[in-house]
């Protein structure tokens, strides 16, 4: 169900300095109001949603595809209610398996569950979240301005009195501005202004999905969340709901770097992705590979390719002026999609920065601008750390073999057979982030 909203002519946010403008009504900013609106840091009609397109409009490829939420990411979703809402749709996992040529399986990691970490990970569309979401913002009376064009900070006031911005050719103002409006973001131009964009990480996902009956499995119990390993590389499985009826399947390659018009052309062009599988067929000794290719280039119309970016550290996440416009998820620190944290770690930013406004309503000596400076360099750190584990597990184990090989034996990269260095997942699914704020905290007299 998409929410009832204004049209963008009579979408106006509130001059209220206690009033926030998000721009981006993806998942980052509607997280980031479900958790303000929790909290009672602000009221309803003091929030107001800018986004161009509707999500059924947008050709964002992640739309198409599912998103794998892990329990640090669950843990921000169900103390918002989301996860009560979502979780009957949700495929569940506990381990990482990895499959040979012969159907063997060579390695199934536990990698999380209830009695370690509190959850299972959840697996769903990215459009049911998204829909999820939308409705419950909607429920609370938020108002969200569809066809809305963000062009623009006009003016910030140094005295805390809010935002002066554009959209839509008229000016509009509020307390703060929050960009939430993903990698290419907009408001992020404000915040950096020589920030160079998003970096091409040299890898492309190539994505399919396909019925489980379209494949015959070589047994019936076959794992349907799972990376056969061979030597061309590796064909990755995700069943996209509750029952496994539908598996995504991935494969990486190195591709040269693009422009952004360019990538959305070649992916938009299906006979690419299917020659990219069918090139492939003949190098598999697997009959399972060679079958789940058939049906992918039976189901090309599902194809879509996915350039992997990620945007270098960012001098600021927010404005130097005033601190009142902030940016946020994707758009302050975009990871590769094989690390499976994209929206995980904007959850993380959710949780940490409502944390710490909620500090600052009680303790204002803080400082907004020094709580906001506090708030980057923590959840920078968790960035950077995510980028380097994502390196060594994700995209390392979906190399053809001959590269995963030279990258061992060269030092690059950790020889994934050493569980020791993958099994144990606490630094990631139970970050000790209010223990942080609160040391932090203690430490600003």
């Amino acid at each position: 169900m998409e929410a009832s909203t204004p049209s963008p002519s009579s979408c106006h946010a509130s001059s209220s300095p206690f009033s926030i403008a998000v721009v981006g009504a993806g998942l980052t900013g509607l997280s980031i109001i479900l958790s303000l609106l929790h909290h009672d840091l602000y009221n309803p009609r003091d929030i107001t949603i800018y986004d161009l397109r509707r999500p059924a409009d947008t050709p964002d490829p992640a739309n198409s595809s599912g998103v794998v939420l892990t329990p640090n990411g669950l843990r921000v979703l169900d103390a918002l209610g989301v996860l009560d809402r979502i979780s009957s749709r949700c495929w569940l996992s506990e381990y990482r398996t990895y499959k040979n040529e012969d159907d063997e399986t060579t390695r199934k990691t536990l990698i999380t569950n209830e009695a370690l970490y509190g959850y299972k990970n959840h697996r769903l569309w990215r459009r049911i979240l998204l829909e999820t979401m939308l409705e419950m913002v909607s429920e609370r009376g938020v108002r969200i301005g569809w066809g809305t064009r963000f062009e623009g900070v006009v003016d910030e006031s140094e005295k805390g009195d809010g935002v002066l911005f554009r959209v839509n050719g008229r000016d509009e103002s509020a307390g703060m501005l929050i960009g939430a409006d993903g990698i290419h973001s907009s408001v992020r131009k404000y915040v950096n202004p020589d920030d160079a964009g998003p970096e091409y990480t040299g890898i492309a996902g190539v994505l399919s999905h396909i019925p489980w009956n379209s494949v015959e499995w070589p047994y019936e119990d076959y794992e349907r969340a799972c990376t056969i390993q061979g030597k061309p590389g590796a064909l990755v499985l995700m069943p996209e709901d509750r029952e496994g009826s539908i598996i995504m399947v991935a494969m990486q390659v190195r591709m040269e770097d693009r422009s952004r018009e360019q990538w959305e052309a070649l992916g938009r062009d299906k006979e690419f992705s299917r020659d990219f599988y069918a090139n492939t067929r003949d190098k598999w000794e697997s009959r399972t590979a060679k079958g789940i290719i058939d049906a992918v280039c039976r189901h090309v119309d599902t194809t879509f390719l996915w350039p992997f970016m990620r945007m270098a550290p960012l001098k600021k996440w927010f404005s130097e002026k005033a601190g009142r416009v902030i940016i946020m998820g994707d758009a302050a620190h975009a990871l590769p999609p094989s690390s499976g944290q994209g929206v995980n770690q904007a959850l993380e930013d959710v949780h940490a920065l409502t944390r710490l406004l909620l500090l600052l309503k009680s303790k204002p000596t803080l400082g907004l601008k020094n709580s906001l400076a506090f708030w980057q360099s923590l959840r920078q750190a968790r960035v950077d750390a995510v980028f380097d584990w994502a390196t060594n597990k994700t995209n390392v184990q979906r190399l053809p073999l001959a590269e995963r090989e030279r990258l061992v034996r060269e030092g690059k990269v950790i020889d994934a057979s050493n569980a020791e260095n993958f099994d144990d997942m606490r630094w990631l699914y139970q970050p000790d982030t209010d223990n942080i704020i609160d040391a932090w905290v203690s430490q600003q007299g």
